[in-house]
């Protein structure tokens, strides 16, 4: 029977992260050599090539997408299992600060599996706007912030398409002037989503703003008006506007880490371990 090492597992979840086998191998303490070493292990295991170069970077191919879940979910386990037989090594007080909208979707998955394997260490979660937490880096150890893509230097976790999101079976899109539940000034999604209405040159007023997303998506369900997130943020009662993304294209928005400068720790190195895992994940929709 073939095994699958979750060492090669964790060097196959660093390139899908880093792009390339160098920087991989620096994320992983491997060689270049060792990564290469390691992925040929995997395809012949698996029967199956994983990765295929656009450019510099290596990306994933069909196989490899289906991997990545996979292999996510078992390094994830596997940590959970050593962190409760081995004796906490790591202790400390993190704080760290996090968008809105992303804390409540990813983070209680994120704190329960940290808490259980490192239970001494003491995490304070902040949120906020991305645009608010950003400017205040140095108050944080760690920062879970959204942007377009490509906007600021960030470890990027995970990449989403930008939807109109409205309530089923609702006609607000299909108003004179479209009403909007906004997230604040400052918010990418929002100048992303205002940009492209005035590009085309489409009237629209402001029906609700919030950085608190279960009210932006209660205020969308009423067929009060529309809003813009990514199809996580959908939950029972909501659709995809694929009229209006059809017309009025948003583009890409990324989630990252930023981490204060100097101020690198064996508890931040942990949770951002974490955080990598679990946002790479499959997760359940926002309520």
């Amino acid at each position: 029977m073939h095994a699958l090492d979750p060492d090669f597992l964790r060097t196959f979840i660093a390139i899908t992260e880093t792009g390339t086998y160098e920087a991989a191998g620096l994320r992983v303490n491997k060689t270049q050599s060792a990564v290469s070493a390691q992925v040929k292990r995997l395809e012949e295991i698996l029967g199956a090539a994983l990765f295929e170069k656009n450019g510099r970077r290596n990306v994933l191919t069909a196989s490899g997408r289906r991997l990545l879940e996979y292999a996510c979910a078992m390094v994830k386990l596997n940590e959970e299992i050593v962190g409760i037989f081995r004796p906490p090594e790591v202790s400390g007080h993190l704080k760290v600060g996090a968008s809105d909208d992303h804390a409540q979707v990813f983070f209680p998955d994120v704190l329960a599996s940290f808490a259980r394997t490192h239970p001494a260490v003491r995490v304070e979660i902040v949120t906020g706007t991305s645009s608010d937490l950003i400017p205040r880096m140095n108050d944080f150890d760690i920062l879970v912030v959204a942007r377009r893509a490509g906007d600021q230097e960030m470890e990027v976790l995970r990449q989403d398409k930008l939807h109109w999101i409205g309530a089923e079976g609702a006609t607000a899109q299909f108003d004179e002037t479209l009403p909007l539940a906004l997230w604040p000034e400052g918010c990418s999604w929002r100048e992303m989503a205002l940009a492209a209405l005035a590009r085309h040159r489409r009237p629209w007023r402001h029906a609700y703003t919030t950085s608190n997303g279960p009210l932006l998506a209660a205020t969308a369900r009423s067929g009060l008006a529309v809003t813009i997130a990514p199809d996580w943020f959908l939950a029972p009662g909501l659709r995809i506007l694929d009229e209006l993304d059809e017309r009025y294209p948003l583009g890409l928005v990324e989630m990252g880490i930023m981490t204060r400068p100097g101020h690198r720790t064996p508890a931040a190195d942990a949770f951002n371990a974490h955080l990598r895992t679990h946002f790479r994940t499959p997760h359940s929709k926002a309520a």
